[in-house]
């Protein structure tokens, strides 16, 4: 699974909580050091719930 960015902050067409997508490699980066993005989380658990197709 590819690594997902939440918007910390508002950043181009993202807003505050917008999973952040389609950005290069060093686009990512500098957001990262800036601290605009962040890396989410995801633990084995929500992984394999999620490509399961696990309902409520």
């Amino acid at each position: 699974m590819a690594k997902q960015y939440k918007a910390l902050k508002p950043v181009g067409r993202f807003q505050e909580g917008d999973i952040v997508g389609g950005l290069a490699d060093a686009q990512i980066k500098e957001l990262l050091v800036k601290g605009v993005i962040e890396e989410v989380k995801t633990t084995a658990a929500t992984a394999k719930k999620a490509s399961a197709g696990d309902t409520k």
